[in-house]
């Protein structure tokens, strides 16, 4: 799938910090696995928090990263 230049960018620049796992899988975890769903949902509630102002954070709002699907 085609990517716009900035997204490459980002890519390439994420790769060129963090690698990539043995068998090439951009996501991984501190041993090189695959990333468990708890890790996921740790990390997914931390960005939100970072992203939402205190007054969304306690909504619903992207509560859950499938919430995401709905809004398009």
């Amino acid at each position: 799938m085609p990517l716009p230049h900035e997204l490459v960018s980002l890519w390439r620049e994420s790769v060129d910090t963090f690698g990539t796992a043995d068998d090439g899988r951009l996501f991984f975890n501190e041993k090189g696995g695959i990333v468990g769903s708890t890790t996921y949902d740790r990390a997914w509630h931390e960005a939100r928090e970072l992203a939402l102002s205190p007054g969304l954070v306690g909504s619903p709002l992207a509560a859950h990263p499938y919430d995401l699907r709905h809004s398009a």
